[in-house]
């Protein structure tokens, strides 16, 4: 793709009845991926269609094409009907929390997110994972949908793999959002911050406190070995709660806030004159129907 024009006036010209910018919303869901060893989509397809019915899992959208980390082909699927997503040796579901979906124009291969950096970036968005293909076409796929945020604001939304603490919901695309909302938010950050604090330093003290009782010096069967555990149980909260851990963290908290409230101005501003992006549709199987995700 030519970067010598803005991505809206491509997008005019390919698409002159799509709006400036052609924002899709990808509601929450299930995703299927499968990786393709050879690239060639027929077998893994077959199998991946055995797999889901095996599971009990209902397709909701059309076969995709997008690329993992490392650059390998994959086929996605969106897909529901488990409590739980699975992660087996062929195949896995995973959990794809809403996405905000830019549809470019392109062409030539390969289509990795990188091939999409400029253009992306000339219109205010920050690309935040592998770009889309129909993988089912009459002819070679010429629209990608690149999952993307607002330029400023990836601190808004969380990594999902995150298991510590509370995470806070993503932000509506459209909607705008309460300057108050960024110290919920810096609370979230800081208490997933502190528990690995605290969680690192009970380890390490434990392991001392272990290894003491392993070699011999620390006899807890005893009266002293008792009082010794006593104490160094006290000694630990007095760590945390010291004027050496708090005001740091209140110094952390205050940038994190800022941070924050920063992400918080990109947001609404970039939504100010924007409408709310229509949701792509997930209610066709969308076999092979070039279009079906579009509204």
């Amino acid at each position: 793709m030519s970067n010598d024009f803005p991505i809206e006036q491509l997008i005019a010209q390919q698409l002159p009845e799509a709006m400036a910018l052609q924002l899709h919303v990808l509601p929450a869901h299930q995703e299927l991926i499968a990786p393709l060893p050879t690239g060639y989509v027929g077998p893994v397809m077959a199998a991946a269609e055995q797999w889901l019915k095996v599971h009990g899992y209902r397709t909701l959208g059309p076969w995709m094409i997008a690329w993992g980390p490392t650059g390998q082909p994959q086929l996605r699927r969106p897909v529901s009907g488990a409590l739980k997503a699975i992660r087996e040796k062929d195949f896995q579901t995973v959990e794809v929390p809403e996405q905000l979906l830019l549809a470019v124009p392109f062409v030539g291969w390969p289509v990795l997110p990188h091939n999409f950096t400029q253009p992306v970036n000339n219109v205010g968005l920050n690309i935040m994972g592998s770009p889309l293909l129909l993988a089912l076409t009459d002819s070679p796929p010429t629209m990608a949908w690149v999952p993307v945020v607002p330029r400023g604001t990836n601190t808004l939304f969380s990594i999902e793999r995150s298991k510590i603490g509370l995470l806070p919901a993503p932000p509506k695309p459209g909607k705008q959002i309460s300057m108050l909302d960024a110290w919920f938010r810096a609370s979230y950050t800081l208490g997933r911050f502190a528990t690995i604090m605290m969680g690192g330093l009970g380890f390490i003290l434990s392991f001392i406190v272990i290894m003491a009782v392993i070699i011999g010096e620390l006899p807890l069967a005893s009266i002293q070995g008792l009082s010794y555990a006593f104490a160094f149980g006290l000694g630990y909260i007095s760590i945390v709660w010291s004027q050496y851990f708090i005001i740091p963290a209140l110094i952390l908290f205050a940038g994190i806030g800022a941070y924050k409230m920063n992400a918080i101005a990109n947001w609404n501003r970039f939504w100010q004159q924007r409408p709310v992006p229509p949701e792509l549709l997930l209610g066709s199987r969308g076999d092979g129907q070039v279009g079906t995700w579009l509204g």
